[in-house]
């Protein structure tokens, strides 16, 4: 008892102190550089280029449109050294190849890879934020950022909290979260689709399936932000140490609500604990050495940053797809079975996460490029998706792919998302009630993409439509399922 009360008093001051460091030198940064600094939105794509090195791949000009440039470097650089030292794998077979080589190719600490400068050792930075995160003040290494043997043992428990049952069986919860949300604003014909749907609905479901309250949705999702925002690979210097330091906020934050409900858990048996996944990660805590209260308090924070940010942004992308192509969108009106193929084309074309970081634990070449030990690499799921050497016709949306469920937006091997399930079902419910209810769909402004690297997330989407009244019909009315 009394180690664990001094872990918990050093974990809360320590964060408290590099929060505030991190927040005041953040801020000198910030106005240091302010006389210096360039809008990236106002830099222009070179015009009709015809080798990687006429793009500028880390400014906003690519990011809005940076299939032409996926394109280039896999057919002429496949493996492809970005300006800040970066190394880009662009084929799907050589993306899937990485994949599999796990003694390879680490994906531990792979979220201090994109903020790393050239030179600097991911093992040395890694070990600086091991030592933080076994003292509870930053995400220990779980799941998406652990290597075997302690990620088998994490996987299967996450695993045991979003399987197949556990997500069918939310069916009925997320269809009433759907049409509460969408009520809000269908009357009126008008919405900023991100901010009023697609970002709460996936949150919000995410937050109940762990057991936190609704009422918390502002803060998390900030704080979920900032997490993604400092995966970018284009933050400036004080803008990452902003987002650090809101992390570290957001990781206290895990802490309370997990230990508030282990306090809870403790006290009953276990045919009376709540039903939710952070009770089940306390019960696995419980009956697993190899997984205690930091790895659990982890993954919570995990869960919220994948169920914050993937499922809203594929929600958008699949959403101006229908606008963008009203042929296919009248063909999934008149035909709501087609919905989920259309699905998995989204996901296809407009990966949520353009790709992850990984980093070489040993010597590695690829395609005649030296990777050595401590290399950086982006697996460039979106450009995968799209290399022409695996998919037939790959920029055209078909909604009879024989290997449409192949794409790598959800990853592969031993890290694909656990959630992917729960991910298509969402989108699924949303596609289906915006046919349903909604009829001349268009976007009513500008809707530009973050600028990121890992992220494919639309800033906005302002849409306007006719509200369909009760009787009538945006399609038939068969099941999407």
């Amino acid at each position: 008892m009394w180690y664990t009360r001094s872990y918990h008093l050093k974990r809360i001051l320590v964060s408290y102190l590099l929060q505030y460091a991190l927040t005041v030198t953040g801020f000198f940064q910030r106005e240091k550089n302010t006389n210096t600094a360039t809008d990236a939105a106002a830099v222009l794509p070179v015009q009709n280029p015809q080798k990687p090195e006429d793009f500028r791949p880390l400014e906003n000009a690519c990011f809005q449109n940076p299939y032409a440039f996926y394109k280039l470097i896999r057919d002429q650089a496949p493996v492809y050294r970005l300006p800040n030292g970066i190394f880009c794998i662009s084929r799907y077979e050589d993306i899937v190849a990485v994949c599999k080589d796990v003694e390879g190719y680490s994906s531990f600490q792979q979220g201090a890879v994109a903020g790393l400068k050239p030179g600097q050792s991911i093992e040395k930075v890694g070990a600086q934020f091991a030592l933080l995160g076994d003292l509870g003040v930053v995400p220990a290494d779980v799941m998406a950022t652990q290597d075997p043997p302690k990620h088998t043992v994490e996987r299967k428990i996450g695993h045991a909290g979003l399987n197949a049952r556990f997500v069918k069986s939310l069916e009925m919860d997320l269809e009433r979260l759907c049409h509460e949300t969408m009520q809000a604003f269908l009357p009126s014909g008008r919405v900023e689709f991100m901010s009023e749907f697609g970002w709460k609905m996936p949150m919000l479901m995410i937050m109940r399936v762990l057991g936190l309250p609704d009422e918390d949705f502002p803060k998390i999702k900030a704080w979920c932000v900032h997490g993604i925002n400092s995966q970018s690979g284009v933050a400036k210097k004080h803008e990452l140490m902003y987002s650090q330091a809101q992390v570290m906020v957001f990781v206290r934050y895990c802490w309370k609500a997990y230990l508030k409900a282990k306090s809870v858990v403790e006290q009953l048996p276990e045919e009376e604990a709540p039903e939710n996944l952070i009770a089940l990660l306390i019960r696995a805590t419980q009956s697993d050495s190899h997984f205690g209260d930091k790895e659990a308090v982890s993954l919570i924070f995990q869960l919220l940053i994948a169920g914050s940010d993937s499922s809203a942004t594929s929600m958008g992308n699949a959403i101006k797809m229908l606008v963008d192509n009203p042929d296919l969108q009248q063909t999934l009106r008149d035909d709501h079975e087609k919905i989920p193929a259309f699905i998995e084309e989204v996901f296809r074309l407009e990966s949520a996460f353009q790709g992850h970081f990984r980093w070489t634990k040993q010597d590695r070449e690829l395609h005649g490029v030296k990777l050595p030990r401590g290399s950086r690499i982006f697996l460039m799921w979106a450009s995968g998706n799209r290399d022409e050497r695996f998919w037939d016709e790959p920029d055209q949306i078909k909604l009879n792919r024989k290997n449409g469920k192949k794409h790598l937006t959800f990853g592969h091997g031993i890290h694909a998302c656990l959630g992917r399930e729960l991910a298509r079902m969402e989108i699924r419910m949303v596609v289906k009630a915006f046919l349903l209810h909604t009829r001349n769909l268009r976007i009513d402004g500008d809707a530009p993409f973050v600028a990121s690297m890992f992220a494919r997330t639309l800033v906005r989407l302002p849409l306007a439509f006719e509200p369909l009244t009760d009787g009538q019909t945006g399609g038939n009315s068969c099941s999407a399922t």
